[in-house]
């Protein structure tokens, strides 16, 4: 018997007409179907056939991190059609592809490193105690669909 295999892709988004504090407007369902859709257009029936797994695990508007996973092999769709897409919705973003793993774990280890690396940049603009702490609780609380 074989198992399938999956692919995590942390992916970030980077809004071209806002500042990195402006949280995002997208959901992660809105994610999942617009890349559907994106690679159904470049990639056709087979495109499409082969996602029938693409979900949408993680998305965080603070920091615009997003797991996606995708079957092993057909990974390759999403990572390649990622540098062609400009738009996201009705956002005018930048895909960048940060992490492609095979387990969540270390998916999420990646993330939590990044996360924290995030956290000590953006500490330093924030005067405030309760500012720093609620920033903090922002960023490190996961939405799952």
């Amino acid at each position: 018997m074989v198992r399938v295999k999956n692919r995590y892709i942390l992916v970030q988004f980077m809004c071209n007409n806002r500042s990195e504090t402006e949280t995002f407007t997208l959901t992660s369902r809105q994610v999942g179907t617009f890349l559907q859709q994106r690679i159904e257009k470049y990639y056709g029936e087979f495109g499409i056939a082969s996602m029938l797994r693409l979900h949408v695990i993680y998305f965080n508007e603070k920091t615009r991190l997003c797991i996606i996973q995708t079957r092993h092999g057909p990974h390759r769709f999403v990572t390649s059609i990622l540098p062609l897409l400009t738009v996201a919705d009705t956002e005018s973003v930048r895909y960048r592809t940060l992490y492609v793993g095979a387990t969540l774990q270390q998916c999420q280890k990646f993330v939590a490193r990044y996360q924290q690396n995030y956290v000590n940049k953006m500490i330093g603009s924030y005067r405030g105690e309760a500012q720093r702490e609620r920033f903090i609780e922002d960023v490190t609380r996961m939405k799952q669909i």
